[in-house]
């Protein structure tokens, strides 16, 4: 099978690696299929690229790196979405504006059960994250070093 993508150029993939949202995402529910495209060499970002409009794709991020994230349980909706499983992924929307500084929304992930591949852009009711939360690249360095730079992870 073959996309067209403005940002990509033509993209040929496998039937198999397409992403179902049955729900569509929020603001586009008629945008029911998507593949995961990465973001050069980076096992951190990718595009969410439709496969039916070829202006559309989104920047996303594995949520899976995020401290604490998610800080609410993500099974009774993922259950109420269709896509619990074992194996899910979670994406967080990224913007990142030229001149601004980088956001990811923490509020509404993208759940994708990786048995399936089914997805869901759900609302975690009760979450102390929004849809603009700072995110800075996984391993850019912090003012606390973590605990195995400096010996004290008990080891």
């Amino acid at each position: 099978m073959e996309i067209e993508s403005e940002r990509f150029g033509n993209i040929e993939l496998d039937e198999d690696s397409v992403i179902n949202f049955p729900a569509g995402v929020i603001g586009f529910p008629n945008e029911r299929g998507f593949i995961l495209v990465k973001h050069g060499d980076s096992s951190t970002i990718g595009w969410l690229q439709s496969i039916e409009t070829p202006a559309l794709a989104f920047p996303v991020v594995s949520a899976h790196g995020f401290d604490e994230y998610p800080d609410v349980s993500l099974g009774e909706v993922a259950e109420k979405a269709g896509v619990a499983g074992d194996d899910m992924a979670v994406l967080a929307v990224l913007s990142a504006k030229s001149g601004t500084p980088s956001t990811v929304n923490l509020l509404a992930p993208i759940v994708v059960n990786a048995d399936t591949r089914t997805a869901a852009q759900i609302i975690l009711e009760g979450s102390r994250y929004s849809t603009r939360e700072l995110f800075i690249l996984p391993g850019i360095a912090r003012s606390n070093p973590p605990a195995a730079a400096t010996g004290t992870d008990g080891s």
